[in-house]
């Protein structure tokens, strides 16, 4: 028997801990991370085009922020109501016309700019073939350094069609699809039927989301997973089956062999579930069954890499190595080649174990360096939206048209930074009345894991693309609410 009605027309759940798990605090959070998002990504942008001094650099971005911000606060509630009646107009197209639009703009982007899979990519790719090819998984001396979960899922691609641009091109524009449903489906569940739609709509003409289908990207498959596992992981709380459980802590340890530093969020999901439902009794079967879920997809790849070290490698090795070289005196906040002390002469598993020690050893050690490390990976998690055009037009290849170049990487974050301010805009007009559904908010969570992982790790624009399903969602969800006018 549930312990909670269940109602899923308005997404309706009867839960402990609601202030906490889909509080207003969250919007104000939500605020915050705007005006971040609104002060990084120009101060990026100034970083790579201009010469000007870091102060007037940060003068610039400072005051863009404190002026969009104060913008968003001034005009709330007409932004918010324009807002609406966009979302009104975009509602009319449904999920099936918005697949196809953005289906037909990244088919457009392929046309016009085909591209050389390089840097992880080409790894990524190389892997998958050998896997296809010989059944083994080594490159460069190292046979875990690389986790196996997205050269596994091309390999299949591979298997299947004729060229590996086929491959990873098809492997793309069906990963699109599989994320649009799953967004659409969980803004219905949070906003009802016309979040959905804008949901979905904004997912389809996301510039860098567009951008980045022309080359093999791991990102890109991990956010068509997780909107999934969460949805899954809220109809649980609404009372539906405890399979659904299980099949959310699948799809949580499906993402972490794409990407290892998720192997947190199952346990993320069981307290999750710990704390929302109303009894111990109730609350330890699907928590547990996230578990296992989850264990079940890493476990075999877990097993492997045991015969393999005969010691225990959950998914990769390369973890202690980049947490190195993202924390030592030579780091940056973004990636670098390697640390003060170069690792690169050890073997994988003792680069881990080495790097791991010699990264936490310099934290303890210097905690202001390491905090103002922190401050410049957020900034550089928040910055910049535009890896797409990174990824197909330089990396790739697909151009070395300069303004071409520059040109993408503007509309991208133009974008990028709207969508913010659209959500700041929001959040200020709605911030004193409840969304449709008391956890309409919880979507924040991942966005919010993800972010302070990469306060530790090495951090770039790039990092934040697994998540950009919850801005859409939560964009979504507010324009879906409507503002309540004074009586006259």
């Amino acid at each position: 028997m549930s312990p909670f009605p269940t109602n899923t027309a308005t997404a309706d759940v009867r839960v402990r801990g609601l202030p906490l798990l889909g509080g207003r605090w969250l919007g104000y959070l939500t605020i915050v991370l705007a005006v971040v998002a609104l002060f990084a990504t120009p101060l990026q942008m100034l970083r790579i085009a201009t010469a000007l001094p870091e102060p007037a650099q940060l003068l610039v971005a400072t005051s863009w922020a404190i002026l969009s911000t104060a913008l968003a606060w001034r005009f709330r509630d007409g932004i918010h109501d324009a807002l609406i009646r966009l979302a009104s107009l975009t509602s009319s197209i449904g999920l099936a016309g918005w697949i196809c639009i953005g289906l037909g703009l990244r088919l457009a982007w392929i046309a016009l700019f085909p591209s050389t899979p390089g840097s992880d990519g080409g790894t990524y790719l190389m892997l998958a073939d050998q896997l296809l090819s010989s059944g083994t998984y080594e490159t460069d001396g190292t046979y875990a350094y690389w986790p196996i979960g997205y050269p596994l899922f091309l390999s299949a691609w591979l298997w299947a069609l004729p060229s590996a641009k086929w491959a990873y091109l098809c492997a793309n524009l069906a990963q699109f699809v599989v994320a649009a449903c799953g967004i659409h489906r969980l803004a219905n569940l949070l906003g009802g039927a016309r979040a959905g739609r804008v949901a979905t709509a904004l997912f389809a003409v996301w510039p860098n989301m567009v951008f980045n289908t022309a080359t093999p990207e791991k990102e890109m498959l991990v956010l068509a997973i997780l909107p999934w596992a969460l949805l899954l992981l809220l109809q649980v709380l609404q009372g539906q089956s405890l399979w659904r459980a299980l099949a959310s802590g699948a799809l949580l340890g499906a993402a972490t062999l794409i990407q290892p530093s998720l192997q947190f969020l199952p346990f993320v999901g069981a307290i999750l579930l710990l704390i929302a439902i109303p009894e111990i009794k109730h609350s330890l079967a699907p928590a547990a069954f996230i578990i296992l879920g989850a264990a079940l997809i890493v476990t075999p790849w877990t097993l492997r890499n045991h015969s393999v070290f005969d010691s225990f490698v959950l998914v990769s090795t390369n973890g202690g190595d980049n947490l190195y070289r993202a924390n030592n005196p030579l780091a940056t906040g973004g990636y670098v080649a390697r640390g003060e002390v170069d690792l690169s002469s050890l073997g994988e598993l003792e680069r881990d174990t080495k790097g791991r020690q010699l990264a936490l050893s310099w934290i303890r050690t210097h905690p202001e360096a390491f905090g103002m490390l922190a401050v410049e990976k957020l900034i550089r998690f928040m910055g910049d939206d535009a890896v797409g055009v990174y990824n197909t037009l330089k990396v790739g290849r697909a151009s070395d048209n300069g303004i071409l170049y520059a040109a993408a990487k503007a509309w991208a974050n133009a974008f990028w930074m709207l969508i913010w301010f659209c959500l700041a805009a929001s959040c200020f007009a709605v911030k004193h009345r409840q969304l449709h559904s008391p956890l309409a908010r919880a979507p924040l969570w991942p966005w919010l894991y993800l972010l302070s992982l990469h306060t530790l790790f090495e951090s770039a624009g790039k990092y934040h693309v697994p998540m950009i399903w919850v801005l859409c969602v939560l964009l979504a969800v507010h324009v879906s609410h409507e503002r309540q006018r004074e009586a006259p």
